[in-house]
């Protein structure tokens, strides 16, 4: 959800010279491939969903853990994978926000993209804790951060997980999508108060992700999330006039799984 966000552009980039110097230390790598349709809301308290079709890619080393991991981490590039900590870069995208309907007057905010890096830690088979740290290069020029503990069940036929979300942003970020500058203030009918919000907690919510394994290579998982927007963002007159501190996401996948330099 919020700009989910597959990971392709820097994920290509990173498979290639990856997977040329990762081959020569480890057994190979397990590459898997696969594509998501998904309603999302295109930006965090958009106040209405869009289905969009993606494709996802996550790559992790042979000798790793095979454990179910939650879809909404998107797609990965593990440089490093193995009993108890996974970590790698990542990219995240929003899609635009326009200035018309009950937005008009505000500025307008072109298609983002925040690319970063996570790190898991998996104390056991069924904990993970996962956190991410990214930074606007377009669209925002904003840090944001991701925080997710999820109970994981990893099973020949079905897997499952469920846990809490929760996320932060700076003062930059929120001025982006939250704020409403005098001037904004100033020439938009249906939003007329200056509101500066500053950073700190965007969202809490939860994640649930059910499996089902049609063979050893091929799976499909359903997903449902629900963020409820921090006090600072959602009472921004952009979310109280033409948005909603609700965001609700659903998505279905199909994944292959295949090796490679094995």
């Amino acid at each position: 959800m919020h700009g989910r966000h597959c990971s392709f552009g820097l994920l290509l980039i990173g498979l290639a010279s990856g997977l040329t110097t990762g081959a020569a230390r480890a057994e190979g790598w397990i590459v898997t491939v696969g594509g998501r349709i998904a309603a999302y809301p295109p930006y965090e308290g958009a106040g209405h969903d869009v289905f969009v079709p993606s494709p996802m890619l996550s790559v992790r080393r042979a000798d790793s853990p095979d454990r179910f991991e939650p879809p909404d981490g998107g797609s990965s590039l593990a440089l490093i994978s193995n009993r108890y900590v996974v970590a790698g870069p990542l990219v995240r995208f929003r899609l635009s926000r326009g200035d018309t309907g009950k937005l008009t007057g505000l500025d307008t905010i072109g298609f983002a993209a925040e690319p970063g890096a996570f790190l898991e830690l998996w104390p056991t088979n069924w904990l993970r804790g996962r956190v991410e740290g990214r930074r606007g290069i377009v669209g925002h020029q904003g840090w944001v951060g991701d925080a997710a503990l999820d109970l994981v069940h990893t099973g020949k036929r079905w897997s499952a997980s469920i846990g809490p979300r929760i996320g932060y942003g700076d003062a930059t970020y929120f001025d982006t999508y939250f704020g409403v500058t005098p001037a904004e203030a100033a020439r938009a009918p249906f939003i007329n108060t200056p509101y500066e919000p500053g950073g700190g907690r965007r969202y809490t919510g939860v994640e649930v992700a059910l499996a089902r394994h049609l063979s050893k290579r091929w799976v499909t998982t359903f997903d449902v999330g629900y963020h409820r927007l921090a006090k600072t963002a959602a009472v921004s007159p952009i979310i109280e006039v033409a948005g909603s501190p609700n965001d609700l996401s659903a998505g279905l996948s199909l994944t292959y799984s295949f090796n490679v330099f094995k």
